[in-house]
């Protein structure tokens, strides 16, 4: 018994199994993570090592290339590229796709440990981040008020961050901003001279003083005691009060004697600010597997109760919320979804004009959505924006296989049936058809779910809750509608189709169908009789829509409207951190006067670089304004030429998060080679022509003048002679400029480090600083001057590596025109650059990613033709009727192309998954074709009589199914709330093909079935008379 019959003739059965798909669905939905996209983790790995006062060039050679060596023989590692500056090191890792992120991260780790012992001591922890786009930052408040900003800053850190850290779902805090504070041992040149100790020799016995050295233990009968020898500095007065020697006369030589001990900050080389007021910040971000919106809901309620232990007068002000545009995309996805719901099934009310129909089709639209959570869930899925795209791109798909078998149930009941023998054999006679749709929706997004690169990883959500969907709503298909059109639908009179005609509000639909149908009888009679125009006229729009390609635009994702933009500065290295806030405030001044800017969150001096500043800039909410936030940049970048010395760029925000470690600019230049002047040669030449092309903006090249050095070389004759070994000389010299700590003070909870740094008036000049006495190995000191030589030079302000090789790079952004386009025209340019050998050009950033993505889809596509054709044959057991079905695949990609170069979308990654979509989908018209074409010849008709009969019966399911889906995806591609961008190129894809393969198919797909099938029946006859002649044979 089939599955039909089953549900058909066991009701209760079949609803309890559907309630009982409900239930789960409901429970599953209530479950499900709420974010922005998959939970999924890319093996990127981004390796940051703070190393104050070093130049970039010995950033390179202490620890980058430490790093790198290290790091580079780790299993399935991809790339290593790695940035050297002034005072930090970035080496990011990528791993191949298939290696796990968790594991690529602990080797990371482990590695580092490894090689942290080789590394200079002067540097800071190394920060290791994994690149996960939940895990990214969802609240960012300030926080001010009475007291010093390094009291502040204490408070957040000791109170307000702990507390929200506990929050479930958070994953961690970090504050930014604010004073740290620092005991500050400023010595005094001066009097250090006259003293017999130097800088060094002080610094060592501070260190060795402040700290606590276990004893052991003392054992008797009675027990055992553990001993300490306890040196911590209990008190700054402890550290002013440490005797450095004894001196000839009897007396004590204290740190006091030579040095001022402060309770002071550390030295400012970073500050932040909101809407112009300093103060601190601290950055909630929330666990990867998190849901955003509840994560926001609980820390601003715990937020509530933190607040009312601060004291009085420290305000927190929330700055940033990136749940709001999460919730926002949410919202506007589940109208999409409600609203394509609401159309489909007023499409089969319209050509049904009965309410039980239009129910008993509409049943399925809640069962498959809900039913899809389920398995979302049990597959450990999150509700995000490809998932609800996917399923609101989905309610045409849903409702179509119910169409398809509640209309032919309807036609049934037209000619007379009883309802059971009506749905039985309306659902048997479309089954096939509709299994056919399902499993070639399924065929092409297998292999979209298995897409590599990082593009691959966001798809696999996409393409599996897709084919789950639909293959839920099939099963509905074929089982709940045949029960309940059973059993609810009474026998229709011989007077319907009149009521239907003279209906008040729809009759006039119902005769101008009846027209079409007439219309389509005698134009479908027409295309049989002159087959070759058709299918030529056909051929020429193909042809001619693909050439509308290279007059379309391409890049790699759409530019996302999320109401906030990103603004970079950078000075001329050497700038000092007071020009560059100067050159930062009147930058902050010129955003003030843009009306849709809310809020201005600066820094300045990021990652301790003193010649640059970040932006983070919020503008009111998109329905709110009537300029794109692209617009508003573009407005801005007049202005901010008019800056002397400055570079910098504007950029949407990130839509991933942590831009600044893992993505780069869309347009990226890579130059390598051994040669650096040769590289610098080839990097201007390529800098003019990428100035000169249209389109661009934010231009920067790596190769900037850098900073200027004063080399001290010591003289290793003299240092020899002298007994002075190179690592005292060049400690005393760091100790002088930079300082270190040297110990930590414990009071309270807190460690407070103890610097102990040349004073201030002591380190204005390099002469100064060299008249510092080093030791000697003979018992004597020596001033730092006499054993060292000065050397000017300039420092490279960035030192740029990929796998281990140096590079120069050239980043832009791109505005009013398409990446594709600027590519298609600087490319040809560059290749009569004459280089030397050795040296070679490629690209990075989103120019790479659109390369790899749109190869991944290419072949993506063509394995899911390739599957269409395997299902197809399987249903239809031929391998020639599959490929007039596929006749609609060519057809859908004319209105596609057409629909995207009328709206002026450009051809991208969103756009791509709309095509790859519309392969499924569109065969869909031509299997209920060829299907009852099929049917009817095995009850005798000759082929033409079965295509004319076979067109105008399955005309009204055809256009029912294609409105539906057309109609279903409408909201999702003019809704112009949150995530638009990320979703319109998607629909409009699928809504122009499915327009146009509805018509063509109408007309092509008979005529090419009559070509093929002659050929079939040629070779049938054939066979037939081979065998007759066997038969001859052996009878004779």
């Amino acid at each position: 018994m089939k599955i039909s019959e089953i549900a058909i003739r066991r009701p209760v059965f079949t609803t309890m199994v559907s309630l009982a798909v409900l239930v789960l669905g409901g429970l599953a939905f209530f479950r499900l993570s709420l974010g922005l996209f998959p939970q999924i983790t890319l093996p990127i790995v981004a390796v940051v090592v703070p190393y104050p006062g070093a130049s970039p060039e010995e950033v390179e050679s202490q620890v980058t290339k430490p790093i790198e060596d290290i790091l580079y023989g780790i299993n399935d590692v991809d790339e290593v590229n790695s940035t050297s500056r002034d005072s930090v090191s970035t080496t990011i890792v990528k791993f191949k796709m298939t290696a796990d992120p968790l594991q690529a991260s602990n080797d990371v780790r482990d590695r580092l440990a490894m090689v942290r012992s080789s590394l200079p001591r002067e540097i800071m922890d190394p920060i290791v981040t994994r690149f996960d786009p939940n895990a990214s930052p969802v609240l960012t408040y300030s926080v001010s008020g009475s007291g010093t900003s390094a009291e502040i800053r204490l408070l957040v850190e000791d109170l307000i961050a702990p507390a929200l850290e506990r929050v479930e779902g958070v994953g961690n805090v970090e504050v930014a901003g604010g004073d740290q504070r620092e005991i500050r041992v400023e010595v005094n040149r001066t009097k250090l001279d006259s003293s017999p100790v130097g800088i060094l020799q002080l610094a060592q016995l501070l260190g060795s003083e402040g700290i606590d050295i276990p004893g052991g233990r003392l054992s008797s009968d009675e027990g055992e005691i553990s001993v300490k020898a306890v040196g911590h500095y209990k008190s700054v007065e402890d550290i002013a009060s440490v005797v450095v020697m004894g001196l000839p006369n009897g007396a004590q030589l204290r740190v006091s004697d030579v040095a001022d001990v402060v309770d002071g900050v550390k030295e400012v080389r970073t500050t932040a600010r909101v809407d112009g007021q300093t103060g601190v910040a601290f950055v909630i971000y929330k666990q990867a597997t998190a849901n955003t919106v509840d994560v926001v809901k609980k820390v601003h309620k715990a937020l509530e109760t933190v607040e009312t232990q601060l004291p009085p007068g420290i305000k927190v002000q929330k700055i940033v919320d990136n749940s709001a545009f999460t919730e926002a995309t949410y919202l506007e996805l589940r109208q999409a979804l409600f609203l394509g719901a609401v159309f489909a099934v007023f499409v089969i009310f319209l050509f049904m004009l009965d309410w039980r129909s239009t129910i008993i089709t509409a049943i399925a639209l809640p069962i498959s959505v809900i039913g899809s959570f389920f398995i979302i869930w049990q597959l450990g899925f999150s509700l995000n924006l490809i998932s609800m795209i996917s399923l609101s791109l989905a309610i045409g798909m849903l409702i179509d296989d119910s169409v398809v078998v509640r209309e032919n149930i309807f036609r049934h009941l037209e000619r007379g049936l009883e309802p059971f023998e009506a749905a039985r054999r309306g659902t048997e006679e479309v089954a096939l058809a509709v299994m056919a749709t399902t499993f070639t929706i399924v065929a092409v997004f297998v292999p979209i779910a298995f897409t590599g690169g990082i593009v691959g990883k966001f798809l696999k959500e996409f393409g599996i809750t897709v084919a789950a969907a639909v293959l839920l709503s099939m099963v509905v298909s074929l089982t709940v509608d045949p029960m309940l059109s059973a059993r609810l639908v009474h026998k229709i009179g011989p007077d319907f189709q009149e009521k239907r005609r003279n209906h008040k509000i729809f009759g006039g639909f119902v005769r101008n169908y009846e027209a079409l149908d007439a219309t389509y009888r005698k134009v479908l009679a027409w295309t049989l009789r002159h087959g070759k125009k058709v299918v030529f006229t056909a051929i020429a729009l193909f042809i001619g829509s693909f050439g509308l390609i290279y007059l379309m635009g391409s890049q790699f994702i759409p530019r996302g409207d999320q109401s906030a933009f990103l603004v970079h500065l950078q000075m001329p290295a050497g700038t000092s951190l007071a020009e560059t806030d100067k050159v930062t405030r009147h930058v902050e001044r010129l955003l003030n006067e843009v009306p849709e800017v809310t809020t201005i969150s600066t820094v300045v001096g990021p990652d301790e670089a003193v010649n640059e500043a970040k932006i983070d800039v919020l503008t009111v909410p998109r329905e709110e304004r009537k300029r794109s936030v692209t617009e508003i940049m573009e407005h801005l970048r007049p202005q901010m030429d008019t800056i002397p010395g400055l570079i910098y760029s504007l950029n949407d925000a990130d839509i991933f998060g942590q831009s600044d470690k893992i993505l780069t600019a869309p347009f990226t230049m890579l130059i390598r080679g051994s040669d650096y002047e040769e590289l610098e040669r080839i990097g201007r030449e390529a800098l003019e022509i990428v100035e000169s092309t249209a389109g661009v903006r934010d231009v920067a090249f790596s190769l900037q003048p850098g900073m200027p050095e004063k080399a001290l070389v010591i003289d290793r004759v003299k240092a020899g002679d002298m007994g002075v070994a190179f690592a005292q000389a060049a400690m005393t010299l760091r100790l002088g400029l930079t300082g270190h700590a040297v110990a930590r003070y414990r009071d309270g909870n807190h460690d407070i480090d103890v610097h102990v740094q040349l004073r201030p008036e002591d380190r204005e000049t390099l002469d100064s600083v060299l008249q510092l006495q080093v030791p000697t190995n003979r018992g004597g000191m020596v001033p730092l001057q006499s054993i060292v030589n000065v050397e000017d030079s300039i420092l490279p302000a960035t030192i740029e590596r990929q796998n281990r090789e140096r590079y120069v790079s050239i980043t832009a952004n791109v505005a009013g025109r398409s990446l594709g386009a600027i590519m298609n025209e600087v490319q040809p340019r560059l290749e009569k650059i004459e280089m030397a050998e050795g040296h070679r050009i490629s690209f990075s950033g989103d120019a790479q990613l659109m390369d790899e993505t749109f190869a991944n889809m290419g072949i993506a596509l063509i394995l899911g033709i390739v599957f269409i054709y395997f299902v197809l044959a399987s249903q239809f057991e031929s391998f020639i009727h599959p490929f007039t079905i596929m006749l609609s695949l060519p057809l859908a990609m004319v209105g596609a192309i057409v629909t995207l170069f009328m709206l002026d979308l450009n051809l991208d990654i969103i756009a791509l998954i709309g095509v790859v979509l519309l392969m499924g989908i569109v065969t869909k018209n031509a299997i209920l074709l060829v299907d009852y074409t099929n049917q009817l010849r095995e009850r005798g008709l000759g082929i033409t009589e079965a295509l004319l009969e076979a067109g105008p019966t399955r005309l009204r399911p055809i256009l029912m199914t294609s409105a539906a889906m057309v109609l279903g995806m409408l909201p999702t591609a003019i809704g112009a709330g949150a995530g638009r961008e990320f979703r319109m190129p998607m629909s409009v894809s699928v809504i122009g093909g499915v327009i146009s393969s509805t018509f063509l198919t109408l007309l092509v797909v008979p005529v090419v079935y009559s070509w093929l099938d002659r050929f079939t029946i040629k070779g049938r006859r054939e066979r037939k008379m081979a065998q007759q002649a066997q038969e001859h044979s052996e009878n004779s």
